[in-house]
């Protein structure tokens, strides 16, 4: 008896219209987006008025820091205007930078790197519809950050010119224009990676950086090196000289500039002309961007996914074995357990992304502080401008712990239970996670605050102080979110950004928050009126002496550290209880 094998011909799926994806996609992230809302608004209240609070104190404290900034130098002066043009043209080039690699990397990781993103090129949909699905989500990740960075400060510069109403929402429209422009171009580049280099994907994204972070650093050498008195008529003819490269016509950033102080003069036939040709060059960008996806976003997805071996990778293990002589004084099985997390942490771009913009831009900020004329202001300014960029540091520091550290003990998940039978104690656990949220927090901040004091001209026991308080922050923060973190876990969320804003992450925030007001304020005070009684003794009856001074400073110090030991002790043994006493 012979059987006859009938080769089987493969079956096709019917192909879909375009509009009716579109339409699915579109409902499909409809659908999420009121899911998001709804389990936002019926959720926890708590977690609601701290995400509505903390962002409208983060918006004032900017606004307020602009704000004094543009009365300071004077904006309604026409030679002080033209030069705001350059400035504004060099932080939009700036930011544009940024842009360009946070979306490329977000849409990179959505694409390529994503579950959602394997799901949806395994469905009947063509592939720019999938792009652009992805696309506008990475676009919304990368760019919340510039829009809440942005907005402070054009309204603060339209309020000190006195711009007219519709300069407000002129300035709107630009933004999410210059976003299009960015992301589309950081969408372009991160489809090429893919395909181009399937399988240095991260020495591309260290090359590139190493390269930006030369040519910002070659910049800001040219800047502090303009001859002239500070503000003086030769200072800033030669400032302008410096930074004539980012007024060319071909920028971006140029078009943004000119534009929106177009806008603010009420020049509306200028102002229409540069959003014609930034909104032009962002809907090309977008086709191009959409078209290369059409054509390359498989082939990518395929060399990626083929492409994966399980090679050595040399520059990585010697990044290990820095971090093994870095927490030397770890028991080695925790060191394994932190450097588990420290391989999810790099590996997934998509969550430190955001906080290298902000660092970014506050590392920026803080070296143009000598070109704002903040350092030849009084010693009371410039002591208030030093706490403000101590606070916005702390502040940053605080969403970073409740962003990454917070959920480190949840992510375990169901492999919770294997950390019951490992062979070390509970408490070791929690405190190696500890250490290892102040080492990789401690060096970033104290570099940006001692950056921020050296570029204000503080005197060295004013830097000192603020050292000191960068570390009392760093431990105080690091055991809110660990000792919190293992009290309040939530094992059966994979997303550490849906475990951040849930109700422990958000309480995390609160507690950390008020942690920073209480240090922050215990030292601020003090100082504040000592500086104030500097330059109006007379008139000003709250000022402090030297004797009293040194008095206040002392006990102030000693608040401080009570309040960063007690912060820092208090949520971690109550996170260790905790944790003993969890059944797994």
């Amino acid at each position: 008896m012979s059987l006859a094998i009938e080769e089987a011909t493969p079956a096709t799926l019917a192909p879909i219209a375009p509009d009716r994806t579109a339409r699915a996609l579109r409902r499909l992230r409809w659908r999420l987006t009121v899911n998001t809302l709804r389990s936002l608004f019926h959720g926890s209240r708590l977690r609601l008025s701290m995400l509505i609070g903390c962002s409208l104190v983060f918006w004032i404290g900017l606004f307020v820091l602009f704000l004094g900034g543009f009365e300071f130098i004077g904006l309604n002066d026409e030679f002080f205007h033209s030069l705001f043009e350059y400035l504004f043209s060099m932080f939009f080039l700036s930011i544009l930078v940024m842009l360009f690699f946070s979306s490329g990397i977000i849409t990179y990781s959505g694409l390529f790197q994503s579950r959602e993103g394997t799901y949806l090129l395994s469905m009947p949909a063509t592939t720019d519809r999938v792009f652009a699905y992805k696309f506008f989500e990475g676009v919304g990740l990368s760019s919340w950050g510039f829009f809440l960075l942005g907005s402070p400060l054009m309204v603060a510069y339209g309020l000190t010119i006195h711009a007219p109403a519709l300069f407000y929402a002129m300035f709107l429209v630009y933004l999410a224009m210059f976003v299009l422009l960015a992301g589309s171009l950081g969408a372009i580049a991160a489809i090429v990676v893919a395909n181009v280099f399937p399988r240095r994907q991260r020495s591309v994204l260290a090359l590139s950086v190493v390269a930006l972070l030369g040519i910002g650093a070659a910049l800001a050498s040219r800047l502090w090196r303009t001859p002239g008195e500070t503000l003086s008529a030769d200072w800033l003819g030669n400032l302008q000289n410096r930074l004539a490269f980012c007024q060319h016509p071909l920028w971006p950033s140029r078009w943004m500039s000119a534009g929106l102080m177009a806008a603010a003069k009420g020049d509306w036939f200028r102002t229409g002309y540069y959003l014609m040709v930034l909104s032009a060059h962002a809907a090309l960008a977008y086709l191009a961007a959409a078209a290369v996806a059409r054509d390359l976003m498989f082939r990518g997805y395929n060399l990626i996914q083929g492409g994966r071996a399980s090679r050595r990778r040399w520059g990585l293990q010697a990044l290990d074995n820095l971090f093994h002589r870095v927490f030397f004084f770890l028991p080695r099985p925790i060191r394994l357990l932190l450097l588990k997390d420290l391989r999810t942490f790099r590996r997934d771009p998509g969550q430190w992304s955001q906080f290298f913009i902000f660092f970014g831009l506050l590392a920026f900020y803080f070296l143009n502080i000598p070109r704002l004329g903040y350092a030849v202001q009084s010693p009371s300014w410039r002591n208030l401008v030093s706490f403000l960029n101590l606070a916005v540091t702390a502040l940053i520091l605080s969403t970073f712990t409740s962003r990454f550290i917070f959920p480190l003990l949840s992510l375990e998940g169901r492999n919770f239970w294997v950390l019951g039978l490992l062979p070390v104690e509970r408490s070791q656990i929690l405190w190696g996670k500890f250490a290892f949220s102040v080492g990789i927090s401690l060096g970033a901040t104290e570099a940006l605050v001692f950056l921020s004091d050296l570029m204000l001209e503080m005197s060295p026991l004013m830097i000192a102080l603020h050292l000191a308080m960068v570390a009392v922050l760093c431990t105080g923060l690091s055991g809110i979110s660990v000792g919190l973190g293992a009290r309040l876990p939530n094992l059966r969320e994979t997303d550490p950004s849906r475990i951040a804003v849930g109700f422990g992450g958000t309480l995390n925030l609160l507690v950390s928050l008020v942690f920073i007001f209480a240090v922050v304020t215990a030292l601020a005070v003090p100082c504040h009126l000592y500086y104030l009684g500097v330059e109006h003794a007379d008139s000003t009856r709250l000022a402090l002496s030297n004797a009293s001074f040194r008095f206040w400073l002392g006990s102030a110090l000693a608040v401080s550290l009570c309040i960063g030991v007690v912060g820092t002790i208090l949520p971690l043994r109550i996170g260790i209880k905790a944790f003993e006493r969890m059944e797994f």
